[in-house]
């Protein structure tokens, strides 16, 4: 089944869909945020007949998942009725909304350009750049309330990818090496430690609390994190939809190696061409033009390896030979989010869909939020596009992938 998905027609060249607002950078450089709320209201009264479909789709999406929507949708006819308004919609509406100044709300502007990355957590919007990392805080006391402070300068080296968890911002920062800064509380600023983890990091993931870094396209180190278990609701993420509970206390107190990880698989690792991880597995394209899945395994107190069995997901080729190659990556429930140079394509349940035709300039999804993980943000040229994932397993639906040599469409298993 087609993502649900609508149009912005707005000139930004970065978003981020937290904390229930739509957060931007635009063309011109400035950061500026919308409520979601609007956004929606926008897009009911273009599109009335679809009210409740879009708001449960995107604005509350955890509603199509939680224990509720379980019995809801366990009544056989609710269950159809609601496929054949997905349908309908996904295949037959173009939802599409211009976002005027009115809109949104400026709140400074992107101290140097481009940006390389963008991260938001525990109510601070994080920018890396060629000249480093900026914080902004989204609010100044302990209420929800909206009221970002400028940017402020927190680490002097080209940071090229961003990634955050239990109060550590990790930093990734080419050939200057793998970096992580903290915060105890909301009130205080971001410190990052000025000695690096790893001599190269062109970008890091998290598996658990634990942190994947890569210094190549197709090479990681897995580092293992110390942590401890926090009692009291730690103020750090307070705000965020998931309160963490744990406290990374030493950060890569052992590590693995790629090599050692894939002794047990049948992976060779001269054979990979491109590789990243979700939690529990890594994702690797071959050499050879394969995409496969495997799970990783992390006994107690024991090595950390990947299991022997893989588990092929589909490729897509241009022209008779040439497999593409992907240009980022992201992780949604059950699957994940390539992009490439010309399209985006959604892989789930060991299915693919692309959903998009056109190049992007940035694809992101949100794995750790409640209400917006099944939701897929696409920034292009003059819009953005925001899709929602159809929220039940697709076994028994016809799923096509466009066989780009031929033009035509070809299934897969």
């Amino acid at each position: 089944m087609k993502t649900l998905k609508f149009t912005l027609e707005v000139d930004a060249i970065e978003s981020y869909i937290y904390s229930g607002h739509l957060f931007l950078i635009m063309l011109n450089g400035r950061i500026a945020y919308s409520p979601l709320s609007r956004i929606i209201y926008k897009l009911i009264n273009e599109y009335p007949d679809f009210e409740n479909l879009i708001r449960v789709s995107f604005q509350r999406n955890d509603y199509l998942n939680n224990r509720q929507a379980e019995v809801f949708f366990g009544i056989g006819e609710m269950k159809k009725s609601f496929i054949q308004l997905w349908e309908k919609a996904s295949e037959e509406m173009e939802f599409k909304i211009i976002l005027d100044e009115g809109d949104y709300t400026i709140v400074d502007e992107v101290p140097t350009m481009p940006v390389l990355d963008l991260k938001m957590y525990a109510m601070r919007l994080y920018i890396g750049s060629k000249e480093g990392l900026y914080e902004i805080k989204l609010n100044s006391d302990d209420r929800y309330n909206l009221e970002p402070t400028k940017a402020k300068k927190r680490f002097d080296a080209k940071v090229t990818c961003l990634n955050a968890k239990s109060g550590e911002i990790i930093i990734s920062s080419n050939s200057n090496g793998l970096f992580h800064g903290t915060f105890l509380n909301s009130s205080n600023n971001l410190i990052v430690n000025e000695t690096s983890v790893s001599k190269k990091s062109i970008r890091t993931s998290w598996s658990g609390y634990d942190v994947v870094n890569y210094d190549k396209q197709n090479d990681f180190e897995y580092y293992v994190n110390e942590t401890e278990k926090i009692k009291e609701k730690p103020t750090y993420s307070k705000f965020d939809e998931n309160t963490e509970r744990r406290r990374i206390t030493d950060f890569g107190s052992s590590k693995f190696d790629l090599s050692s990880l894939l002794s047990y698989s049948l992976i060779e690792k001269e054979q990979i061409n491109y590789c990243f991880n979700s939690s529990t597995s890594g994702f690797f394209f071959m050499k050879d033009g394969s995409f496969v899945n495997i799970n990783l395994k992390k006994p107690k107190d024991k090595q950390l390896y990947f299991v022997s069995r893989n588990k092929a997901l589909p490729t897509l080729k241009n022209g008779s030979a040439k497999f593409l190659k992907p240009l980022s990556t992201s992780i949604v429930p059950e699957g994940c989010v390539v992009e490439y140079f010309d399209k985006v394509v959604l892989y789930r349940n060991s299915k693919a869909k692309i959903i998009e035709t056109s190049p992007s300039i940035n694809v992101r999804t949100y794995p750790s939020s409640k209400r917006y993980r099944n939701l897929i943000s696409v920034t292009k040229e003059s819009e953005i596009t925001i899709h929602s994932i159809f929220p039940f397993k697709e076994d028994n639906f016809l799923l096509t992938v466009d066989d780009f040599e031929n033009n035509t469409a070809f299934e897969f298993a």
